[in-house]
């Protein structure tokens, strides 16, 4: 029996029969006392013996407990169940509003105080201009019974700058590996990178790639470009990335979505310390995993990576692979948006028959007015991913 649950058992008036009550010990509950008995002092005696040892009985190693106990858990019969609804991280004073819905989706927020770190608070929202993690949960009545929310943990940060590479290549250019390696030198050096594979004139190239180049001045291959504007120059430094990555900047993002079969639904979330004006936001679908052969003119140079391992290289893996736009294919407009006001926009998109969805990602870039990229966000399907 779970040592966490507490036992308690009620006095009949013959003493004939002992209730044991199971009760989840993260609620509060409100019992009616019985009556006393008008027994005399030793018929009352008597009577708390003859409990005493039904106690004794109950307890024994032969009491048969599987109405109440299955796996070691707790079976509540009339569970009340309630949700608390948070936004799992803000920015520096930006206001955190919560909600709470009962067993029915009914919204019970104005009926509920709201604790935080165990301190009542005023009203259902809450802010901070100090960074750090903060615990709450809510409280409220139902028909006499108070009823307690799960605690969730809420954060306060600033935000940390996700660099944005994008490596342009196709399974023909012999001396696009080369990226790819650079590529994996900033991963051994951070995280913070959204890296997006453009391709140009093979299985995996798309229809709007030229527009992409054009847009960008990408005349050969291979190329990089840092934050989508600066050029990622030969011999590619992973330093030139990993530099920068992770500082403090004022924008963060937020990817939430959901796969239903093949149809996908995106939201992304944007909240700014600074004023939001003049910039758009970038939403890409990539893929890892997909094999290609790829022409290797590395082949024969032994300080390369890629070194004998044959031209072309047979099933050569291409990760980070752009698969399609779900808005604009340079971005969609974003209104004017007041500093730690935050902006969302949703997105839907049914995947192709040939796609991989535990091998898909989404990156949300937010973008300067030059395509300048100021921030992003990176993750798989079906996760929440909030501001970081």
């Amino acid at each position: 029996m779970n040592a966490d649950n507490e036992l308690t058992f009620l006095e009949q008036s013959s003493c004939q029969s002992v209730n044991l009550l199971l009760l989840n010990p993260k609620k509060k509950y409100k019992f009616t006392p019985h009556k006393k008995s008008t027994m005399n002092k030793n018929l009352f005696g008597a009577s708390a013996l003859i409990c005493f040892l039904l106690l004794f009985n109950a307890c024994t190693k032969t009491e048969d407990f599987s109405d109440f106990v299955d796996d070691g858990d707790v079976v509540d019969p009339d569970p009340i169940v309630s949700a608390l609804v948070v936004r799992p991280a803000s920015l520096r004073d930006q206001e955190n509003a919560f909600q709470v819905l009962d067993a029915d989706g009914n919204d019970v927020t104005q009926q509920a105080t709201f604790y935080i770190d165990g301190t009542a608070i005023e009203g259902s929202s809450f802010s901070s201009a100090d960074v750090g993690q903060f615990e709450v949960y809510a409280e409220y009545d139902v028909d006499g019974t108070l009823v307690t929310t799960d605690t969730e943990t809420i954060a306060v940060i600033v935000p940390k700058r996700k660099v944005v590479v994008e490596d342009y290549t196709g399974a023909w250019c012999g001396y696009c590996p080369r990226i790819s390696a650079a590529i994996e030198e900033v991963y051994a050096q951070t995280s913070d990178v959204a890296v997006i594979g453009i391709h140009n004139d093979d299985e995996m190239a798309l229809p709007f790639e030229e527009a992409i180049r054009d847009e960008f001045e990408v005349s050969g291959f291979p190329s990089g470009r840092i934050n989508r504007t600066q050029n990622w120059s030969n011999p590619h430094p992973a330093e030139d990335v990993s530099s920068i990555a992770g500082l403090d900047t004022y924008a963060a993002l937020s990817i939430q979505s959901s796969l239903d079969g093949s149809d996908l639904t995106v939201k992304v979330g944007i909240s700014s310390e600074m004023e939001l004006s003049n910039t758009k936001l970038v939403v890409y679908l990539l893929e890892d995993g997909i094999l290609s052969e790829q022409i290797n003119y590395f082949d024969t140079d032994p300080n390369s990576p890629f070194y004998e391992l044959g031209n072309p290289i047979v099933d050569f893996v291409n990760d980070h692979v752009l698969r399609a736009s779900l808005g604009g294919v340079l971005g969609d407009n974003i209104p004017a948006t007041a500093a730690l006001e935050e902006y969302t926009r949703s997105f839907s998109y049914t995947l192709n028959g040939d796609m991989v969805p535990a091998n898909l990602s989404l990156v949300a870039m937010l973008v300067m007015e030059d395509n300048t990229a100021i921030n992003a966000q990176i993750a798989y399907l079906d996760e929440y991913k909030p501001y970081e």
